[in-house]
C-alpha cells in the first residue's frame, strides 16, 4: 500500500496538488492513528524547508477509504469531491485540501489540513450546544445554495435519479421490513410496523419530488451533527466533514437528517422550526429565490417521511441495534407530527 506519508512523497503530492509551489517538506512524524468503521485517519505533523512557498500547516490528516471505490478511474465519493467540487468553495466551511491520489493511485487517499487543535465536537451521543447547532445549519444552507439549480448538476456534478432508479431504490430497501419486524418482535408496536408497510406499499411521491429538477443542489448525505466540528473558541464558522455520502437532492434532506432522524421529539420541537427559519433566512441572504419558507417546509416533511429508510439501511447491514432503533423511534415521531402520510 502506497501512501504518501515520507518527506519526499509529501513534497510530490503537494507539487502535484499545486498545493506547495517552492521549497519541500523536510520531515514527516505520523502522531496518531484512527481506524473507522468506514474510513483510516492517519495524522502527521510536518516541517517546510526555509523559503517553502506558500505557508502551510504543520498539522495535516491522511485520510483514505477502507473500501475502494467501485469507479476506482475517477477515485472515492469524498475525493471526487475534494477534488473536483471543494475547488470552488470557501473554507471554512469546507477544511482545506491539500492534495489527492492521482487517479491511478491503488489508495484512494487525500490530504486535509488538520484542525482538531482549533476546532472540535461533542462525543456522539452529545449533542451540541444550540448556538452550534444554528450555526451549522446556517454553513449548510450557505453551502446548498452555492449549487442551487446549478447546471451543471447532472452534467458535471453528481447524478440526476429518474422514477426507475428512485422506485429501485426503495423497492430494494423496503425488502428489508419483513427482516426487521421480525428481529424487532414484541418491541415493535403493532401501530408502527402498519405504518412502514403504508408507507413503504404506498406509491412513493416523496421520493418522487427529485425527478423534478426545482430546488436541487449538492447535499452532504450524513449531516448529523457529529460531522461538523465548531470552533474551540465558540466564535466563528463551523466546518463541515466526511463528504463520502454527498449526492444530488433538496436541501431539506440534509435538514430532515440532522433533526428528524437523530433528534429525540423534545429536542426536535423545540428548536426545528427556529432552525428552518435560519436555513430560510440564510438561501435568501445567498441569493436564492423563489424558493418560499412554505416551499421549504413541504420538501422537509417529504424527507421526513424518506427518513423511514435509514434504519431499514443499518439494520440490513448488520449494524448494531442502538445504531437504528433509536432512529427508528425518532423517525416515526417525526412522521406522525408532520402528517406523513398525507404526503404519500
Amino acid at each position: 500500500m502506497h501512501l504518501p506519508t515520507t518527506p519526499s512523497a509529501l513534497s510530490s503530492a503537494f507539487y502535484a496538488s499545486g498545493t506547495l509551489r517552492d521549497g519541500a517538506i523536510v520531515s514527516a512524524t505520523i502522531t496518531k492513528r484512527i481506524q473507522l468503521p468506514i474510513s483510516h485517519l492517519w495524522f502527521l505533523e510536518v516541517e517546510y524547508a526555509a523559503g517553502s512557498s506558500p505557508e502551510l500547516p504543520n498539522r495535516i490528516l491522511l485520510k483514505w477509504p477502507v473500501e475502494c471505490s467501485a469507479a476506482p478511474e475517477r477515485g472515492g465519493p469524498e475525493l471526487v469531491f475534494y477534488r473536483e467540487l471543494a475547488p470552488a468553495l470557501p473554507s471554512p466551511p469546507i477544511v482545506r485540501c491539500l492534495a489527492t491520489a492521482p487517479p491511478d493511485s491503488e489508495v484512494q487517499w487525500l490530504i486535509l489540513e488538520d484542525l482538531s487543535s482549533s476546532h472540535t465536537n461533542p462525543a456522539w451521543p452529545d449533542r451540541p450546544g444550540d448556538k452550534d447547532v444554528h450555526e451549522a445549519v446556517a454553513v449548510l444552507a450557505r453551502f446548498h445554495a452555492h449549487w442551487w439549480e446549478a447546471p451543471a448538476l447532472g452534467s458535471t456534478v453528481g447524478t440526476l435519479h429518474t422514477e426507475t432508479s428512485l422506485r429501485t431504490m426503495v423497492y430494494d430497501i423496503r425488502a428489508n421490513l419483513p427482516g426487521l419486524v421480525d428481529d424487532l418482535g414484541d418491541d415493535l408496536p403493532v401501530s408502527d410496523r402498519l405504518e412502514l408497510e403504508t408507507v413503504f406499499n404506498s406509491s412513493l411521491r416523496p421520493w418522487l419530488r427529485l425527478v423534478d429538477p426545482r430546488a436541487l443542489t449538492v447535499t452532504h448525505g450524513d449531516a448529523h451533527t457529529w460531522n461538523f466540528i465548531y470552533p474551540r473558541s465558540g466564535q466563528g464558522m463551523p466546518y463541515i466533514i466526511d463528504w463520502q455520502l454527498w449526492h444530488l437532492d433538496v436541501g431539506a434532506r440534509d435538514l430532515a437528517f440532522m433533526m428528524a432522524l437523530h433528534w429525540d421529539r423534545t429536542v426536535r420541537q423545540q428548536l426545528e422550526f427556529s432552525l428552518l427559519h435560519r436555513y430560510h433566512d440564510e438561501l435568501l441572504g445567498a441569493g436564492v429565490s423563489n424558493y418560499s419558507f412554505d416551499d421549504l417546509l413541504l420538501d422537509y416533511r417529504r424527507c421526513v417521511v424518506r427518513n423511514l429508510t435509514f434504519p431499514l439501511i443499518f439494520w440490513s447491514r448488520s449494524f448494531p441495534r442502538e445504531s437504528w432503533r433509536h432512529r427508528l423511534d425518532c423517525a416515526l415521531a417525526a412522521y406522525r407530527d408532520f402528517n406523513g402520510a398525507e404526503l404519500l
